[in-house]
């Protein structure tokens, strides 16, 4: 998908002012651009979800089910077949540009440290499985921050694709090959996503060991659903999907809500054993002890919500924040019992691609990576 001048206007002027806003596109949806007037971003008590209507969620990994922040939509472009006026956007209000703290890079003996650690407690049955994230930095000029955003809207067409400023995180893309929930007409369905390996397998057979990754994380969907006394349950797949430079295992879990609200369903799945772990408390404990990074909105949940309408959040995966002269690229892998460390830091490699080939194309920019 290419940006039309009127679009990308709007987001070069966005960017230019600090402005507060989310521009996303679904898979097989319209470029969406939704601003605010004013940039302070707000939160909500997930009790009162069901009062919001075209809002975007973002949400942290680390998230407080009374204080969800979302950005409004005061102002929408939509590329379509009229071209979007970036003029719309002249009477909202930007932050003061401010630029995030850096995070520290992994290392490979770090990272390989962590995966022997998460073993070890699988082996003494306190786990069966965590999933184990790093960070990695490249060159990237911040003035390209759009065309970086049009070459991932091009390359990732199944993915849902979106570039966000906002005061409180600073400016990150992502390209997520996993939707968290899609709910519309009291129907809501859930990706259970998990198992990667190479596209150079293509047809191959899955590996016992992403299989069981991929069952823990469809059993655990399949349990909320239980536990939450929803209907009509029904189970697809599991199928093999492409995402990038990668293949993944995905089944789908829908159910009807009936008089469930969809924030309830959204708090209990958040965060998958896919993304966190399983138990879901001894996981999380164990990655505050082995990742030296805060995860920020890496493997939170983003996307438009809408109580009366369709809502559809993806899980924040394949994701880079935006500094004036680098990106941070948040890669991670999930750990069982059947895992090798060296096979694991090269899928985080692998899932790195997606945005270091997108990055590396870009002219006049000469970029070199430093996965550290």
């Amino acid at each position: 998908m290419k940006l039309s001048p009127g679009m990308r206007a709007s987001l070069e002027h966005a960017l230019a002012e600090g402005l507060t806003f989310a521009c996303f596109r679904s898979p097989g949806g319209l470029l969406t651009l939704w601003a605010q007037r004013t940039p302070e971003l707000e939160r909500v008590d997930r009790l009162l979800l069901f009062e919001l209507n075209d809002v975007f969620l973002l949400a942290p990994f680390e998230l407080s089910p009374d204080s969800i922040p979302f950005i409004r939509s005061d102002v929408e472009l939509v590329q379509s077949d009229l071209e979007p006026e970036a003029e719309l956007l002249y009477p909202c209000e930007g932050s003061e540009a401010s630029e995030p703290s850096l995070q520290p890079t992994t290392s490979e003996a770090i990272f390989k440290e962590g995966v022997e650690r998460i073993k070890q407690r699988i082996a003494e049955g306190l786990l069966q499985k965590a999933v184990l994230s790093r960070v990695l930095a490249t060159q990237l000029d911040h003035r390209h921050r759009v065309d970086l955003f049009e070459a991932a809207l091009e390359d990732q067409p199944d993915a849902f694709v979106a570039l966000v400023h906002t005061p409180d995180h600073g400016t990150w893309m992502g390209a997520s090959p996993e939707r968290l929930l899609h709910a519309q007409d009291d129907r809501v369905r859930v990706d259970a996503l998990a198992g990667t390996r190479s596209l150079e397998h293509g047809v191959e057979p899955w590996g016992e060991k992403e299989q069981n990754e991929q069952e823990l994380v469809t059993t655990s969907v399949l349990n909320t659903f239980v536990h939450l006394h929803l209907k009509e349950v029904l189970l697809h797949g599991p199928e093999t999907v492409s995402a990038g430079t990668v293949q993944h295992l995905r089944s789908v879990v829908e159910a009807g809500l009936e008089e469930v609200p969809l924030a309830d369903v959204l708090i209990a799945l958040h965060p998958t054993p896919a993304v966190g772990g399983t138990p879901r408390t001894e996981a999380h404990e164990l990655i505050r002890t082995l990742e030296e990074h805060d995860r920020r909105l890496y493997t939170g949940f983003w996307g438009p919500w809408s109580a009366d309408g369709t809502t559809e959040l993806f899980v924040n995966l394949r994701c880079l924040q935006v500094f004036p002269s680098k990106a941070l690229l948040y890669v991670g892998a999930g750990i069982t019992a059947g895992s090798n460390a060296e096979l694991e830091w090269k899928e985080t490699a692998n899932k790195a691609r997606t945005w270091l080939q997108l990055i590396e194309k870009l002219e006049p920019l000469r970029v070199s990576s430093s996965p550290q």
